[in-house]
């Protein structure tokens, strides 16, 4: 038996709850970074390795860790069954869709001698907020044990288009894929609602997270980990990690026209070791910030914009993609 699991948290507690099997433990992060469709590609590999080396990531690891994950997958049939663990948020799904992907690419090699299984849940008993896997005891983790259910060639080729959507592009792919039936995988349409939220909004150029960060802080936040704290449990459909937050707060704090100024030594980075004194830093808005949280201002014509949203580099200041809420709809807005 083979376990894949979303995490390290996740797989210490799986391996103490004496369950049995190998843990396999997903570390490529889907939520950020260059993504195309097919991820090991050397272009591909390449771009992911120099976007996370510049966050304090050593190549060589990066590099190890992706070939390890890649080669388990081609040799998925040396297992008689495989249970994959993921949860609701857009961090677990962009994962899962991504393995669904390539087991189903894979299919010749493992049909007929390896029986697939997935456990994906969005709560559990006792628990709340259900944040994660990673909140549960060994005990209750081991009481998943059996509830997994068999993945469906269905599930399979959702989870193939709903990555080659994901990867595209083309953010409209994302849209698309809303308006056909995804209920196979139940909280996919969930997550990607959640990854369109992140596009830059046709009000003031800012996603959700930076006007909650920017209503935060103007509402007296300071501390950044206090400040996570309370984002995170905001959005807790994103799945977003500390890590990813920094990379808010400093896109918020550059370019010609910050929108939040940041006291203090540089924000925490991959590579970041022993244990963080998060008084080191504090928080204030700009006049800039008041301005653009209030939507009299457009963050993205001021300061340009430079981030990858799934396979959608967003670049510059003008024909930048952006969510509309209102209608539901991604547009480029070219003034």
């Amino acid at each position: 038996m083979l376990h894949i699991v979303n995490g390290d948290g996740f797989g210490s507690i799986l391996q103490a709850s004496g369950m049995e099997g190998e843990i396999l433990v997903w570390r490529e992060s889907l939520y950020e970074g260059p993504i195309s469709a097919d991820l090991t590609n050397e272009a591909a590999l390449e771009a992911r390795l120099r976007y996370f080396a510049e966050r304090g990531v050593p190549e060589a690891l990066f590099r190890s860790y992706t070939n390890s994950q890649e080669e388990a997958l081609r040799l998925i049939a040396q297992h008689d069954k495989v249970i994959l663990w993921f949860e609701y948020d857009l961090f677990d799904q962009s994962m899962l869709i991504y393995l669904l992907m390539r087991l189903w690419q894979y299919r010749e090699m493992w049909a007929g001698k390896t029986r697939l299984f997935l456990l994906c849940i969005d709560s559990f008993p006792g628990v709340h907020p259900f944040k994660g896997l990673g909140q549960l005891s060994s005990d209750q983790a081991r009481s998943l044990a059996g509830t997994w259910q068999p993945i469906t060639d269905e599930q399979l080729e959702l989870g193939s288009r709903a990555w080659l959507a994901y990867a595209s592009q083309d953010p409209r792919s994302v849209v698309e894929l809303l308006h056909e039936d995804t209920s196979a995988l139940p909280f996919v349409s969930r997550a990607m609602k959640h990854h369109l939220e992140r596009f830059p909004s046709v009000s003031n150029g800012l996603n959700r997270v930076e006007q909650l960060t920017l209503e935060a802080v103007h509402g007296g936040a300071t501390r950044i980990d206090s400040l996570f704290r309370q984002i995170s449990e905001q959005t807790l459909d994103y799945g977003m990690g500390d890590l990813q937050y920094w990379g808010y707060l400093r896109s918020l704090s550059q370019g010609p026209s910050p929108m939040i100024r940041i006291d203090g030594p540089e924000l925490p980075r991959y590579d970041q070791n022993g244990p963080i004194k998060f008084e080191a830093w504090c928080l204030t808005m700009t006049d800039f910030g008041v301005e653009v949280m209030a939507s009299g201002k457009d963050a993205v014509l001021s300061n340009g914009i430079d981030r990858w949203l799934g396979g959608v580099h967003l670049q510059g200041k003008h024909g930048v993609w952006r969510w509309d809420p209102e209608s539901q709809s991604l547009i480029r807005k070219k003034v």
